[in-house]
C-alpha cells in the first residue's frame, strides 16, 4: 500500500488497514438501497471488506471484495466516501485494531454465482433498516446522514448530478 492511499485520521499504534464498499442502488421509486452480507462468523450484517492488496488501489481491493463477498459489480468512487475502526478477531484468536476505508459502489448488477455464496446472505435494505442492523456505530451514523446526503456517495461526479468525463470513472467489472 502506498503512503498516499493510507485513510486520513489519526493513528493508532499497531491498527491496519483494510478497504470496504457500501453497495447502493436508486429504485425506480428513488428510494436509495444498501447491501449488507453476513458475516461468515457469527452472521452479523456487514458490508463487504478485507486486506489492501499490493500493487494496487485500495478503490481495487474494495471492488474485489464486493465482487468475492457480495457478488456485485458497479461504479465505484475512487476515493473513500468514509471510514470506521472496529476489533477484528484473528484466526489465531487475538485481537487486531483495524480502519476500514469504505468506497461507495453504484451496483450496476448482481451474479447469481458467485465466490463466497456458500457461506454468506446479501440482502438490500433501507437506509434506516441498514442503519439498525449494522453493528458499527460510526458506519451507521454515516448510513442515517444519507437520508439528507444522498451526494456522499458519489464523489465521482460533480455538482449538479453531471457525469465526469468517462476517464475520470472508475468502472470495474464491465
Amino acid at each position: 500500500m502506498k503512503v498516499t492511499e493510507r485513510v486520513c485520521g489519526t493513528d493508532v499504534p499497531g491498527e491496519r488497514q483494510q478497504v470496504g464498499v457500501l453497495p447502493w442502488r436508486l429504485q425506480r421509486d428513488g428510494e436509495m438501497r444498501i447491501l449488507l452480507i453476513t458475516s461468515r462468523g457469527r452472521g452479523r450484517w456487514i458490508v463487504p471488506k478485507g486486506w489492501p492488496m499490493r500493487d494496487y488501489p485500495l478503490f481495487a481491493a474494495a471492488s474485489r471484495e464486493a465482487f468475492e463477498e457480495a457478488g456485485v459489480i458497479g461504479d465505484i468512487s475512487p476515493a473513500p466516501v468514509t471510514a470506521y475502526r472496529y476489533t477484528k478477531i484473528l484466526d489465531d484468536g487475538s485481537q487486531a485494531p483495524c480502519r476500514v476505508a469504505v468506497f461507495g459502489m453504484n451496483v450496476r448488477g448482481t451474479l447469481s454465482h458467485w465466490r463466497e455464496k456458500g457461506q454468506r446472505q446479501r440482502r438490500w435494505f433501507s437506509l434506516e433498516e441498514t442503519a439498525e442492523r449494522l453493528d458499527d456505530a460510526e458506519l451507521a451514523a454515516f448510513v442515517r446522514m444519507l437520508d439528507d446526503e444522498p451526494e456522499r456517495l458519489e464523489p465521482f461526479r460533480r455538482t449538479g448530478g453531471r457525469d465526469l468525463p468517462s476517464g475520470e470513472r472508475q468502472t470495474i467489472g464491465r
